[in-house]
């Protein structure tokens, strides 16, 4: 093609319009280059001073009376909140006779089963990781309504963060076992756990699935969760196969007004669980051989 031709072809209206458009396309995505460059740095200018803002922990997941005191302001009650609650002498009971004990040249490694809001939860948790830092707490709780409480793992998991206790925990939203009635079976606050059983959901068999990923892992094990004798005794079965060696296992309520429980701990020798001791609230035994079942629940 001659040079004029080209020359012709290229100021014809449509060569100029493909410039045009050509030239406008440049420049638009010039500028979007430059509006997501602001949009990302802002962005991370954000992300920073939020973060930056970020103090340490506000309260000790063991300064039991601070821990009810935030919970208070978080708007729960202050009888709720010790009657749902193990006191502040059963938690330094398990401190002294359970975890002091505990080999703490490594990360420990925990079960708590049955979180409420989680005053326990802290407390051990707390505990364990002044032991070792690296230490971890598993915990299990279906997140259902109890005494009243709507989505009670709310306030755990905004106690565990003041408390700087969020990266030595996991919260496993399910049960421990089968699907079971909530409150124990109470209605509470005008909530009937039977009525509602059918509007309830949550994973089920949790220590058994954890018992598929970590066999022999744990070396302590809080139960506070189902206080039905069954329920219970099959949870204990599960968790034989998690523990370690010389590892510990907690019961709440071992006391005359839950008898089935106190039942249950007073024959944990038969599982090959050796009583430690009691408060007359919580009991604590002991794993003192390799568990030798074949599965978990055998």
């Amino acid at each position: 093609m001659s040079t004029l031709k080209r020359i012709l072809k290229a100021i014809t209206p449509h060569a100029l319009v493909e410039m045009r458009r050509a030239a406008v396309a440049a420049r638009s995505q010039k500028a979007a280059l430059a509006l997501r460059s602001a949009f990302h740095a802002e962005r991370r200018r954000l992300i920073a001073s939020v973060e930056d803002a970020q103090v340490g922990a506000a309260i000790r997941g063991d300064d039991y009376e601070r821990v009810i005191a935030f919970l208070r302001g978080g708007g729960l009650s202050d009888r709720d909140l010790r009657e749902g609650s193990m006191p502040a002498e059963s938690l330094e009971f398990i401190r002294e006779r359970a975890i002091s004990q505990l080999d703490a040249s490594r990360p420990l490694r925990a079960l708590h089963i049955g979180n409420f809001v989680g005053v326990s939860l802290a407390f051990l948790a707390a505990a364990l990781v002044r032991r070792h830092p690296e230490s971890l707490v598993v915990s299990i709780d279906p997140n259902l309504i109890h005494r009243g409480i709507t989505n009670p793992q709310a306030h755990v998991s905004a106690l565990l963060s003041a408390c700087g206790l969020q990266r030595n925990n996991l919260i496993v939203a399910g049960y421990s076992g089968r699907k079971s009635v909530s409150n124990d079976g109470t209605v509470f606050e005008g909530y009937d756990p039977a009525k509602e059983f059918s509007n309830e959901f949550a994973c089920e068999e949790s220590l058994r699935n954890i018992g598929q990923l970590c066999p022999r892992s744990f070396d302590f094990v809080c139960h506070d969760g189902n206080h039905e004798a069954t329920y219970l005794l099959n949870e204990i079965k599960q968790v034989l196969p998690l523990l370690r060696k010389g590892g510990f296992v907690v019961l709440d309520d071992v006391n005359a007004w839950w008898a089935e429980i106190r039942d249950v701990f007073l024959n944990l020798s038969s599982l090959g669980l050796e009583p430690v001791g009691t408060d007359g609230r919580v009991g604590i035994a002991r794993l003192l051989s390799e568990y030798a079942g074949t599965a978990a629940g055998a």
